[in-house]
């Protein structure tokens, strides 16, 4: 998956709204985050992006007369239930209903099953890295990896590589913790919601200062750059559903 980084949101994001962008403060920061990080949700469910979807190999059980499968959480928001292999086999869609964690399958002489579910979105929500803050578990930053600091305005005489990180790690980061080494991980937005997310952050902007008219041509605008990656993903890129065959 092709990814993007949040700094060419950011700075893009801030100058559609009339804000410079080397004058970014925190609470404008801020601002484009939360704004983007509802839209990128949105976005990111609208429709089964191929390059968001996986495929896990689960087995079924028999528990209280009913075919069931036991999956991990973590493989995100389950989407179809097939038979076999679709991207190697013609596979069958099983009916099903999921409880909790567990796939209730419509069949009683189900056996191995393909679950196949989409990750799911990230959300944003870290401040600018500090070098002097010891991050706890979870905790999220902002880290420009091109001019290796927290700055939230492009660095003269360096790339600007502005993303998001979370720790993972288990115990206090102690301070100078750096985000691309060590116990952190690098959220990924994919490159293809880039230009949508811009145009979304900026209709928000426009509404929350109740510029109506602005809001819904920026809308406009957001709706022609999701045709477009849905253009690129469908047409371009030609990713296609597995046909769906059913036993009656």
């Amino acid at each position: 998956m092709r990814t993007v980084n949040f700094s060419d949101i950011l700075h893009a994001s801030l100058q559609l709204c009339g804000l410079d962008r080397n004058l970014t403060t925190p609470e404008r920061f801020a601002m484009v985050r939360d704004l983007a990080s509802m839209r990128l949700r949105t976005i990111w469910e609208t429709n089964e992006w191929t390059d968001l979807k996986t495929l896990t190999y689960c087995p079924v059980v028999l528990t209280n007369e009913r075919r069931v499968v036991t999956f991990d959480p973590n493989i995100g928001q389950v989407l179809t239930i097939w038979d076999k292999d679709p991207m190697s086999k013609s596979a069958s869609q099983k009916d099903f209903d999921l409880i909790g964690n567990v796939i209730n399958l419509r069949d009683k002489n189900a056996s191995n099953v393909w679950v196949e579910s989409r990750k799911e979105s990230p959300r944003l929500y870290g401040d600018a890295w500090a070098t002097g803050t010891s991050y706890r578990p979870n905790a999220q930053v902002y880290y420009d990896a091109g001019s290796e600091s927290g700055s939230l305005v492009p660095v003269a005489g360096y790339p600007v590589q502005g993303d998001f990180y979370v720790y993972t790690g288990t115990t206090p980061s102690g301070t100078g913790s750096i985000p691309t080494i060590g116990s952190w991980s690098r959220i990924s937005i994919p490159k293809l919601f880039a230009n949508a997310l811009i145009h979304g952050v900026h209709a928000d902007y426009r509404r929350s200062t109740s510029e109506l008219e602005a809001a819904q041509a920026a809308e406009a605008d957001y709706a022609k750059a999701l045709d477009s990656a849905l253009d690129q993903t469908l047409r371009q890129q030609g990713s296609t559903r597995p046909i769906n065959f059913r036993n009656y």
